[in-house]
């Protein structure tokens, strides 16, 4: 096992005993959606909670976003260690051995997802700009956003992961063969979904040999020569990009530096919290939809917004009288290298802006630069929306929405590589209803 071990080491992975719900917690009512979605959406998370009740649900144990800076935030995490003490104390929760968990998404939209849940070593991962760790960051990471959810994590018991990795794996050699033998692993779960989410499968992966052959598999697109050939770059191989999480993971990292600093050298290797628990997907998997993440501007009128552009871009306008035209425009676009597109709505009003000649690669990092001096010009708020409908149903009484193209995943790797971090909120894995659910825990004190 020490062998094993350190392959995994070598990868950035450690095989975890987890913490999943005892046999009679109703499986529906206990998986919720991650915390960031449906942030401008009140009345989703208020029919979670009717649908919840009083059952034990991971709704219980973290703050839905939706909730900051309203009376409900202090209630709610004044609860949430409660919850976590009370879950493990009752025998809510029940631990399984060490190991890796494969899981199976369909969507309600019809795609089946492939993920390995496993642990992943905060060592070789760094949320600093220009890192060349094993693991990075896929969005520049605000440092100012790490310091409370830290205070969260150095009190809660558990972790409860939402946290996406991606690998560049286009011969599916590390997680899809998991999928042709996985009845060869104990079930530990398979049901629906609330909301829309669609069904989940979970399968044990802890036997020996099954976990040493993913790691040989990973080590495989971890060489410096496949990474060399693979990019045409001779720098540190990349082995991980966070797709989703960035800001929780980057939390977990800072949280096991200060425990690190009271730990001695001998005592760190083994503590949980320098471990993380994560989803790993890979890129090229055909249920893994790379969707643009759209924009809201509240209070913010079109024409001024559209006025400010031409004074700073070379931009071009189109009129529309069919959003879902609009939208479809902007998506053609993705690939056009000379322009990038995006939409703007506001009631009724549809409008396509080409930005000539841009500076940056990906349109997404041409309006955000824009938008960033714009609301701090204007003092106005923006909020990111992961689906058009939620988008357009926002665009109005004064707001005005920005709808934009999706990023090209086949060349997602090297952007990274090459570029270093992606603007903030640069894409979503998959719609809103497709995100991670709250499932699997994990103990983070000892």
């Amino acid at each position: 096992m020490f062998l094993l071990k350190d392959k995994l080491g070598k990868v950035g992975l450690h095989a975890s005993s987890m913490l999943l719900p005892a046999d009679n917690v109703d499986m529906t009512k206990w998986a919720v959606i991650a915390c960031d979605q449906y942030t401008s959406d009140p009345e989703y998370w208020e029919d979670v909670e009717k649908i919840v009740g009083s059952s034990p649900s991971t709704l219980k144990l973290f703050l839905p976003e939706v909730w900051l800076e309203t009376p409900r935030e202090k209630k709610i995490r004044g609860s949430v260690l409660r919850e976590m003490k009370a879950y493990l104390r009752f025998g809510t929760l029940k631990e399984i051995e060490s190991g890796f968990i494969y899981t199976k998404r369909t969507t309600a939209y019809g795609n089946v997802r492939n993920g390995l849940m496993a642990c992943v070593d905060l060592e070789q991962y760094s949320f600093e700009t220009g890192t060349d760790t094993l693991i990075r960051p896929t969005e520049k990471t605000i440092v100012e956003r790490i310091p409370p959810r830290v205070r969260i994590r150095e009190k809660a018991p558990l972790e409860l992961p939402h946290i996406l990795f991606l690998i560049d794996d286009p011969k599916k050699t590390v997680i899809e063969p998991l999928e042709r033998t996985r009845n060869l692993y104990k079930k530990l779960y398979d049901f629906e979904l609330m909301k829309n989410g669609g069904r989940i499968e979970g399968y044990h992966i802890s036997e020996e040999p099954a976990i040493s052959a993913i790691a040989n598999a990973i080590a495989e697109l971890a060489s410096p020569e496949a990474f060399a050939e693979k990019y045409d770059d001779d720098k540190a191989p990349m082995l991980y990009a966070v797709g989703d999480g960035n800001h929780s993971l980057a939390s977990a990292k800072q949280h096991w530096e200060n425990v690190k600093s009271e730990l001695s050298l001998n005592n760190n290797e083994d503590h949980p919290a320098r471990y993380a628990l994560v989803e790993i997907v890979n890129i090229h998997d055909e249920g893994m939809n790379f969707e643009p993440i759209h924009r809201v501007l509240f209070d913010c009128d079109m024409d001024g917004l559209v006025k400010a552009m031409e004074s700073r871009l070379d931009v071009k306008t189109a009129e529309y009288t069919d959003a879902n035209e609009l939208a479809s425009f902007v998506e053609a676009e993705y690939e056009n290298k000379e322009s990038h597109t995006f939409g703007l709505v506001s009631g009724e009003r549809l409008l396509a802006v080409s930005v000539m000649n841009p500076e940056f690669n990906l349109a997404v990092a041409t309006l955000q630069t824009f938008l960033d001096e714009f609301i701090a010009d204007n003092d106005i708020e923006i909020d990111f929306i992961h689906d058009l409908k939620s988008t357009l149903a926002l665009s109005k009484d004064g707001n005005t929405g920005l709808l934009l193209p999706p990023i090209d995943k086949s060349g997602f790797f090297r952007t990274i590589i090459e570029e270093g971090t992606l603007p903030r909120k640069a894409f979503s894995m998959g719609h809103a209803d497709e995100k991670r659910f709250y499932l699997e825990a994990r103990k983070i004190i000892e």
